[in-house]
C-alpha cells in the first residue's frame, strides 16, 4: 500500500483490501479508477512458478496505478482454457481450471459491483492469454461500455500494448520468463530447462521463443514499454471520463 504522506499534487494509489474506508474515499474522490489484475493457477513448466500469470498481472497493474492513481483490487486467480486442456499436450497437474461460463459470470458480477462503488474507469489486466478466456473478458468489457457509456471498461493483456518485436503472446517462453525474472527472480530456475535439445510445448510447456535466453534486463525493457504505452492510453481515458 502507498503509505507515503502525499501532497495534494502527488498521485495517490493503494491496495483496496489494505485500506480503511477514509483512505479509500480519499483516493476515490480524486481518481475513481479500479484496477483488477486477473491471473491464473497454471503449470508454466519446471522453470517458472504456477502463479506466473497472477504475478505478472498484479505487478504490471501496480506499475500503472502508481502513475495514474486509483485503487488496486485483489488478484483474481481464476482462468479457463489452461495448458492442461490444450490438444496434444499432457500436463494434467498443477493447473486449476474453471469453466468459461464461470469466468464470464464472475467478470460481469465484478464489473457490476465496481459500478455500484461508483468507479469511472475499470482496468482489467489479464495475465493469462488462453483462448477464449481473454476474449470472454474483453467481450464483457465491450458490453459494459455499451451499457454504461459514462464509464470505461478496459480489458486487455500486456502484449497488446507492446511492440511485437519486444513481446508477443507466449506461454512461459522468453517474454513471460523475462518478466518473472524482473518481478520475482527468486521464483525462476532456468537451470531446470534442458540444455541439449530444442524447447517445446509438448515436453516443456513452453510456447514461444527460447526461455533459456530470458533475462531480468529484457523483462525491464518490456515493462518500460508497457508503462509508456498503457499510461498514454490511460491519460486519454482520464481526460474523457474523469
Amino acid at each position: 500500500m502507498n503509505n507515503n504522506k502525499n501532497s495534494e499534487h502527488t498521485v495517490k494509489w493503494g491496495f483496496y483490501q489494505q485500506m480503511r474506508p477514509v483512505q479509500i474515499e480519499s483516493i476515490h474522490s480524486k481518481t475513481p479508477i479500479a484496477y483488477l489484475p486477473w491471473g491464473a493457477i497454471e503449470y508454466h513448466g519446471k522453470h517458472n512458478p504456477i502463479g506466473l500469470d497472477s504475478t505478472k498481472a498484479l505487478n504490471m497493474t501496480v506499475d500503472l496505478a502508481k502513475i495514474t492513481g486509483g485503487l488496486v483490487f485483489p488478484t483474481v486467480h481464476l482462468a479457463a482454457n489452461l495448458i492442461k486442456s490444450y490438444p496434444g499436450v499432457d500436463f494434467p497437474k498443477h493447473s486449476i481450471e474453471f469453466s468459461e461460463k464461470l469466468i464470464r459470470n464472475i467478470c460481469e458480477e465484478y464489473f457490476e459491483q465496481l459500478v455500484l462503488q461508483e468507479f469511472k474507469i475499470i482496468v482489467l489486466l489479464c495475465g493469462h492469454a488462453g483462448e477464449p478466456h481473454l476474449d470472454i473478458l474483453k467481450t464483457v468489457a465491450k458490453a459494459f461500455n455499451q451499457k454504461y457509456p459514462d464509464k470505461y471498461f478496459w480489458a486487455f493483456a500486456e502484449f497488446e500494448v507492446i511492440p511485437k518485436e519486444l513481446l508477443i503472446a507466449n506461454h512461459s517462453a522468453l517474454g513471460e520468463t523475462s518478466l518473472q525474472l524482473y518481478y520475482a527472480p527468486e521464483t525462476v530456475n532456468l537451470e531446470a530447462l534442458p540444455k541439449d535439445r530444442i524447447i517445446s510445448l509438448e515436453q516443456d510447456a513452453v510456447s514461444g521463443s527460447d526461455p533459456r535466453l530470458a533475462t531480468s534486463a529484457h523483462g525491464e525493457k518490456i515493462v518500460k514499454s508497457y508503462i509508456k504505452n498503457a499510461s498514454k492510453f490511460m491519460e486519454a481515458l482520464i481526460q474523457k471520463y474523469l
